[in-house]
């Protein structure tokens, strides 16, 4: 009952409080509820480590696990218990974040969930505290008044947020069913992660079955495995797609209630006065690390946890170190696969999701500096606290837990000790195994290292590839809109013709701060040679690339006849033909059957295929060797076949990037005739060359491109009645006539 005036005092202060707030235009608001989230995290904290860890167990007495009376209301009593105590983490955790991040989801947990958990937490408050306090609700003490004082908060700004929400009109409404499913969803997935230790236990019971059917790769040990992978798995899919700060709040929900379960096997007490609970074994550290690094950005704090903690919870997770008389589903069990999966995927899914970049040389060195110091600090607390009575085994770097494990090979070198007596106190080391171990685990980590990379690699592909997907269907529909009903094999500007077109094209690599292409804008009609002039860098391949699809624009379009590079990319590589500066030919077949590997891709006929093959074979003089293998052919011969393919669809575009480079005399007659026979019959023949000569006899029009911008587009005749074509471009580039 007294609960329920404090719940209720609690709605009206929350009520006062916004209304007050409202009044004086917002002023402060941010700020105080930042305070009050602090506060609430704070409670929260105190209350975790002032547990006696015995007593939160006592509500597996349901099942007959202890001596002591049930929580009040017997059964029922228990289990709501449990369920107030579950609740409390996850409503906590959204209530301290809310504060700091604004997401949709967090949104929506805290105006339609945490008012769910209000109700239960008021009814079934004295239940919670019984728990805590050994059956007996009626002692106040430290917990219980920590306990109070964060329930009081979260209905405070459950209240709070629910008048903000009203006075603002600003509700996070669900657009269908999808939303309302990930939603659900996220609820489901955070509540599980806020889940006790002793929660399988008290729901089904103690398995009758063993421990130690969990060890030595039986089939549950790797059932469990197989879980440490598909979860981070999981967990990456779940949010890569959502925006930076979303991605952050999760990140950091998931490492609080991480920690905080942790913590309910801790206490101020067991601190003080037993040093063998002390967190200082590495998955235990990463329980406080990751929050602290995700919080403050701490970058070499973090790649420690990524190189040290990861390691240690996959060879945890090999080599198990729970007894085997435990329970297969006890709290111990459930607390060491929780805190090592934890451990384990939360670093690697953080630098997946992009919170950190990927490390470097220089991360791994001072992560190694790390742990140098923490192997030299867990080793003399051990040894220091060994020598005052105490059988601590931080990291396993005295007991024999590894050395069981692995053989009489190692036990021969654990057995190697060294040690002194100080105030009649024996401390001892053992310098070959511990020396062997630090030297292995430092191997064995950078190794992993490589094995990460390849899955981020992985990652990263499966990234490109699922963006890649998402942008077609994006671009069909933006198509579909375009043409306003009109079918898709349409072009987009019906009356272009034979025509290539820059509009305003820019691209810029994903590495570099600097433009490749600027703002290039010229077309190109039917029936013309066109020259494209620019010395080595200028971007004449960055442009032709972007043309025949190699490359994604980055600003302005580009059309082929009509169609779209972007938007209609098929369409348009359908009339384009390609010579690339740089050639690839399956060389195992012959020029015959290469070619018509080609026409089969464009599905041109029979005949007209035929008949193209034969005509290019006279011209090319190919007679005698279009049916050998190609690996046989000379470098102007295989491009004499990488220009047949190019024609085979009898392309409406014909790009050429430095086609004559390398050919005899009279291979560059014959691809100069080719050249005119294709313009002569209205197609385009674009044609980048360094060979000012040869642009200067075939070209009617060239542009010259300098430095990612475009200097000039004239006729070739206009330009040599001024001077040499040679001439003319030397100035140009030099940065004579004004141009730079």
């Amino acid at each position: 009952m007294n609960y329920v005036v404090s719940a209720l005092v609690a709605a009206v202060a929350a009520t006062v409080t916004a209304a007050f707030e409202n009044k004086k235009g917002g002023k402060g608001e941010n700020a105080w509820i930042k305070a009050l989230s602090i506060v609430l995290f704070g409670f929260y904290f105190l209350r975790c480590f002032s547990y006696d860890s015995e007593l939160i167990g006592m509500t597996l007495r349901v099942k007959g696990y202890s001596s002591l009376a049930l929580p009040a209301g017997g059964t029922f009593g228990a289990v709501s218990a449990l369920a107030g105590e579950w609740l409390s983490l996850a409503a906590a955790m959204a209530a301290v974040l809310k504060g700091f991040f604004k997401t949709r989801t967090l949104d929506r947990a805290v105006l339609f969930a945490m008012p769910v958990y209000c109700v239960i937490n008021t009814v079934f408050f004295g239940n919670v505290i019984s728990v805590s306090m050994g059956g007996n609700v009626n002692i106040i003490n430290f917990p219980s008044v920590c306990y109070a004082a964060e329930s009081g908060i979260i209905t405070y700004l459950t209240v709070y947020y629910w008048y903000r929400a009203l006075r603002d009109k600003d509700f996070p409404a669900f657009t269908g069913y999808k939303s309302a499913g990930v939603f659900a969803a996220c609820l489901v997935l955070g509540i599980l992660s806020a889940a006790p230790n002793y929660w399988c236990q008290f729901l089904f019971g103690a398995s009758v079955r063993q421990a130690s059917l969990i060890k030595g790769f039986g089939f549950e040990h790797r059932l469990l495995l197989y879980g440490g992978v598909l979860l981070p798995m999981a967990a990456y899919f779940a949010v890569r797609h959502l925006e930076e700060k979303t991605v952050k709040c999760a990140l950091l929900y998931f490492t609080l209630t991480a920690m905080f379960v942790y913590c309910y096997t801790q206490s101020f007490y067991g601190l003080i006065h037993e040093p063998t609970s002390w967190p200082l074994h590495l998955c235990n550290t990463a329980m406080f690390l990751l929050p602290l690094c995700i919080v403050f950005g701490m970058k070499r704090l973090f790649y420690f946890t990524y190189f040290i903690n990861v390691f240690g919870a996959v060879m945890a997770m090999l080599m198990p170190n729970y007894g085997d008389e435990v329970r297969i589903n006890s709290a111990e069990i459930i607390r060491f696969w929780y805190n090592h999966y934890y451990a384990f995927y939360m670093p690697l899914v953080t630098v997946a999701l992009k919170q950190f970049p990927r490390p470097t040389v220089k991360q791994f060195r001072y992560s190694m500096i790390g742990f140098v110091i923490y192997f030299v600090f867990a080793l003399s607390m051990n040894v220091i606290l060994r020598g005052f009575g105490y059988t601590p085994d931080y990291f396993f770097l005295v007991g024999d837990h590894i050395v069981g494990t692995l053989g009489d090979w190692a036990k021969k070198i654990y057995d190697v000790t060294l040690g002194f007596t100080v105030g009649g106190r024996s401390f001892s080391f053992r310098p070959v195994y511990q020396a062997l171990f630090f030297v292995l685990y430092v191997g064995f980590g950078l190794g992993m290292w490589f094995v990460y990379e390849i899955g981020f690699s992985l990652a990263d592909a499966h990234g490109r590839l699922t963006d890649r997907r998402r942008k077609i269907k994006l671009d069909k529909f933006a198509l579909e809109a375009a043409l306003d009903g009109r079918s898709i094999e349409e072009p987009m500007n019906n009356d272009a013709g034979i025509k290539l077109e820059l509009k305003h094209f820019s691209k810029k690599y994903s590495t570099s701060k600097v433009y490749a292409v600027s703002d290039a804008s010229f077309e190109v009609r039917g029936g013309e040679i066109f020259g494209f002039l620019g010395p080595n860098g200028a971007g004449k391949s960055t442009i032709i690339k972007s043309i025949v699809g190699i490359q994604p624009i980055t600003e302005g379009a580009i059309e082929v006849c009509g169609y779209d590079c972007e938007k209609q990319p098929v369409q348009a590589k359908r009339l384009i033909g390609y010579v690339p500066d740089h050639y690839a030919l399956y060389e195992k077949l012959t020029g015959r059957e290469y070619i018509n590997y080609i026409a089969d891709i464009y599905n041109v006929s029979k005949e007209d295929r035929t008949e193209r093959i034969e005509r290019h074979i006279k011209m090319f003089e190919l007679q005698g060797s279009i049916d050998n293998p190609i690996k046989t052919y000379s470098h102007g011969m295989k491009q004499k076949i990488t220009i047949m393919a190019a024609l085979v669809h009898d392309p409406k575009l014909w790009i050429l990037d430095e086609p004559l480079t390398g050919l005899d005399p009279n291979s560059i007659f014959q691809v100069k005739e080719c050249m005119r026979q294709h313009a002569e019959a209205g197609n385009i023949v674009f044609f980048s060359s360094h060979i000012i000569d040869v642009v200067e006899r075939i070209c009617d029009r060239i542009t010259i491109i300098k430095k990612g911008k475009i200097l000039v587009t004239r006729d070739v005749a206009d330009i040599e009645k001024e001077c040499p074509l040679e001439e003319y471009y030397l100035r140009m580039i030099n940065g004579e006539n004004g141009q730079k």
